[in-house]
Order: structure tokens, then C-alpha cells, then sequence
């Protein structure tokens, strides 16, 4: 194996796959970065077994082909230091890999391509085509409502479903749930389900481009996302996803509107006094404002704001995490959102003033029993 490259073309490819490589693993080879040379082209290849992610690096010039796993943190701690200039790379037969720059020269032991784990393969798939600025919106709005909850596997990724005529992403941590649907997407074969780690989706959104498409391939094993120069393979969390829509109500008739930034400053301020373990606060709808109220016993303190609101029902007081408030508040992109309720201890529904064209995102809230 002997070739030569740019840093910036190396180090582009290694940024891609470095963020799959484990900084610890029980099985050492999974701390490598694979390198192979065929037919002219650099592949990098990295995997924790779950998440697998291969992209091509453009080279100078190819002398030999062949491959060897280097250790991922040395070889990028390294190439990042370097400034743009050509690297020229080869390897020994004790598997030792020379590097060469203008500035010095350096030598790394790697392991060989037969003790590098298999990355693994969908296996017969299905293709979808979705379009790639879409796709990034949809793992967006719901990411950040997975549960991290070991207890509850299945809840532990976005649940994702394919039919003829929608496309929809899932997520809930049975504190709050986020769902988005693109009602303008179309689709020719049998409906499909799947649920999708978070590790995967955090790197397809690195991946995902403003612009063109990206090739989703479905198989028994996995999913397999198709960029340009790049295929990320992960395989799905296991488990029956629960049935959501049974938790999201029907029939939540009182409807407020509220200037979205303005809400998520005055949480951002009141919670500052809530207590460190609950981030409770305290929504008490009154006709024509909202008061937002936090206390911290332990110090002593609390807060409370007000802000205009078109509200003439009874007045009722609900209790919020915080967090989960503002994370939900991110993830909309209208001036004023809309807030569904029925009664204090019922979720309430959070929307967009306006759907976007063929779109409906929906987040859920449950609510959190009121400390005295």
C-alpha cells in the first residue's frame, strides 16, 4: 500500500468517520479506522458494530493498493495538526505505516483488514428516495424527544413510517413526544416501520445536504443511507414501538396563542428559580395573561413574569419541566406557537401557528404534579 493526498481531503474524510469510532471499546480493533486503496480510490471506514459509516477520499496518486487499520485518534490528532500540503503514505509488511510530509516523517503499527471488524449490510433492501433537506428537518424536530431510558429499549430511538402516502417520525420519552409528517411524499411498495438509533441519526445530519436527494436502502439487517461520497449502515433498535397516537388527545378545546420568543425568554428567566431536580414551573393561565412562577425552597428564591395572552376560559394552573418546555419551544419555527390544553392534568398539545405546505408537526407536553 503506498499512495499520497492532500490533508484536506484526508482529514475531511477522517472528520466523517471518527464520530463512530468508540474512544473505548471492549474490543480494541473498534478504536481503528480502516484504510483501503481499489481501483485508484481511498476508502475510510469506521464502526461500533451498531453504526457504521464508509466515505471515499480523493487522492493524488496510487503506486500500490492495500489496506490497514490505524488507530482513529492518533491518525486524526495527527492529520488535523498538519497544514495543507500532499501526504504520502506506506505500508511495510510488519503492518507498520510510514507517513511522510514536508515537515517530518512519522510511523504508525496498524492491524490488518482481517482482524477489522465486517461492516455489516442491509441485506435485501428496499430503496426510498427522499429529499435530503426534508429528511435532515424531520430527524431535527424529533431527535431531541428520545428517551435515554435503558428500561424502555424501544423508546430509545426515532420511530420512523413509510406508507403510500406520507412519510412520519416519532419520538417520545413519555414526558413529551414530537411528531412530524410529510404528507407530500409518495411511495409504490409495502409500508414499513423502523426504529432508529440517535447515534445514527446525529451523524446522517452531519451528512445531510441543503440540496438534492438522499437514498435511504431498508433490509432485514439495517438501514443504510446512501450520500455522495458516503454510506452510513446502522442497524435498528429492537422492540414494538408503543401505540402513540393513543396517547395524543382529541379533544383539547381550550386553544392560546403566544409569541413563541417571548414564552421561551421569560421560561429561560423564571427557571433559573425553579429547583435543580424538577425544573418545575408553574403556567397559570388567567383572561387575557399567563403568569409564569418558579420557587426554589432549598435557596430560597422564585420568580414570576407575566405576558399578554388571548385567554378568556376559567383560570387554571399547570405545572411544566421546564426543559422540556424549551426544548419543544427549539423546535418550532413560527412566531407564535399554539398551546392545546384541556384541563391542568391532561397534555397539552403544542403546534405551529401555521403548518408549513404538506406538513403537520405536532409536540406533545405532559404535565408535572404542582409541589405545594
Amino acid at each position: 500500500m503506498k499512495f499520497s493526498i492532500l490533508q484536506s481531503q484526508l482529514l475531511k474524510g477522517l472528520q466523517k468517520v471518527s464520530g463512530v469510532v468508540p474512544t473505548k471499546s471492549t474490543t480494541p480493533a473498534l478504536e481503528n479506522i480502516l484504510f483501503e486503496i481499489q481501483n485508484n480510490e481511498l476508502k475510510i471506514t469506521g464502526t461500533d458494530l451498531e453504526v457504521s459509516i464508509t466515505t471515499a477520499a480523493k487522492i493524488q496518486d496510487v503506486q500500490k493498493e492495500g489496506a490497514i487499520a490505524l488507530p482513529a485518534k492518533v491518525i486524526t490528532e495527527m492529520i488535523r495538526s498538519l497544514s495543507e500540503m500532499p501526504i504520502h503514505f506506506e505500508l511495510d509488511e510488519n503492518n507498520r505505516i510510514k507517513i511522510k510530509t514536508e515537515q517530518g516523517v512519522y510511523q504508525i503499527s496498524g492491524i490488518s483488514k482481517e482482524n477489522f471488524p465486517e461492516v455489516p449490510k442491509p441485506g435485501e433492501e428496499k430503496t426510498i428516495e427522499m429529499d435530503s433537506q426534508k429528511l435532515g428537518r424531520m430527524f431535527g424536530k424529533t431527535i431531541f424527544a428520545v428517551s435515554s431510558d435503558e428500561l424502555r429499549p424501544a423508546l430509545m430511538g426515532v420511530f420512523m413510517q413509510i406508507s403510500n402516502d406520507e412519510f412520519r417520525m416519532v419520538a417520545t420519552d413519555g414526558h413529551r413526544l414530537s411528531k412530524i409528517v410529510d404528507k407530500s411524499f409518495r411511495f409504490d411498495q409495502e409500508s414499513m416501520q423502523m426504529i432508529l438509533p440517535p447515534k445514527a441519526i446525529q451523524i446522517a445530519l452531519k451528512n445531510l445536504d441543503d440540496e438534492g436527494k438522499t437514498t435511504l436502502e431498508v433490509g432485514e439487517n439495517g438501514l443504510s443511507f446512501v450520500f455522495d461520497e458516503t454510506i452510513l449502515f446502522t442497524r435498528l433498535v429492537e422492540g414494538q414501538y408503543p401505540d402513540y397516537e393513543r396517547v395524543i388527545p382529541g379533544d383539547n378545546h381550550i386553544q392560546v396563542h403566544i409569541d413563541r420568543n417571548q414564552l421561551m425568554a421569560s421560561v429561560r428567566r423564571v427557571s433559573i428559580f425553579s429547583s435543580a431536580l424538577t425544573h418545575q414551573i408553574r403556567f397559570a393561565f388567567e383572561p387575557g395573561k399567563l403568569v409564569i412562577f418558579s420557587e426554589d425552597m432549598d435557596i430560597g428564591g422564585e420568580a414570576r413574569e407575566e405576558l399578554k395572552v388571548d385567554y378568556n376560559e376559567e383560570s387554571m394552573e399547570i405545572g411544566y419541566n421546564s426543559q422540556y418546555v424549551l426544548d419543544i419551544l427549539k423546535n418550532i419555527d413560527t412566531e407564535e406557537v399554539v398551546f392545546k390544553m384541556k384541563n391542568p392534568v391532561s397534555a397539552a398539545l403544542v403546534t405551529p401557528s401555521v403548518q408549513q405546505d404538506d406538513e403537520e408537526l405536532l409536540m406533545l407536553l405532559m404535565p408535572i404534579k404542582l409541589s405545594s
